[in-house]
């Protein structure tokens, strides 16, 4: 997979560090040109976290706070009769794959799935790539490291 930025080196050189987001973490200073996204990460992360909604990821360097994004698990359901083409999409992506239990699956309406609620680039390091790039690491997280078995990836809007 191919990164567009400098974002995994930066965090690889420990120019900028990976954490998550605890109760003691001290938030470093970030600015975001949606407010809701800014004041998710200062006012209510920690809330979410406390009541197990979201867990969110901090990417920092010395002075401030470089990209964040927010996890939750979430649930994809189908209607066939509505989503026919999402629904043929679904079977197509399995067809073919040395599954036992395709059938089963061919069957299910509802799909394990996990949401990306919130994710944010400071304000003067956006159209870097970051974004993007935090979007494949987590892609790639999933498919090879899934933890949680969701089949999907879904996005609060």
């Amino acid at each position: 997979m191919a990164f567009s930025s400098d974002l995994l080196r930066k965090v690889s050189s420990g120019e900028y560090t990976f954490n998550k987001l605890t109760s003691d973490t001290k938030i470093k200073p970030f600015k975001c040109n949606n407010q809701d996204l800014a004041d998710f990460l200062i006012n209510d992360a920690k809330v979410y976290l406390k009541y197990l909604r979201y867990t969110t990821f901090l990417i920092e360097n010395k002075d401030i706070t470089v990209a964040y994004y927010s996890l939750a698990n979430d649930v994809l359901r189908l209607d066939p009769k509505v989503d026919k083409e999402l629904d043929d999409k679904i079977k197509l992506g399995i067809e073919g794959k040395d599954y036992s239990f395709q059938e089963y699956m061919f069957s299910q309406n509802i799909f394990p799935a996990v949401k990306i609620g919130r994710l944010a680039v400071y304000e003067d390091l956006r159209n870097k790539g970051y974004g993007t790039d935090i979007i494949k690491l987590l892609v790639g997280s999933f498919k090879q490291n899934n933890k949680t078995g969701c089949q999907f990836i879904t996005v609060d809007a």
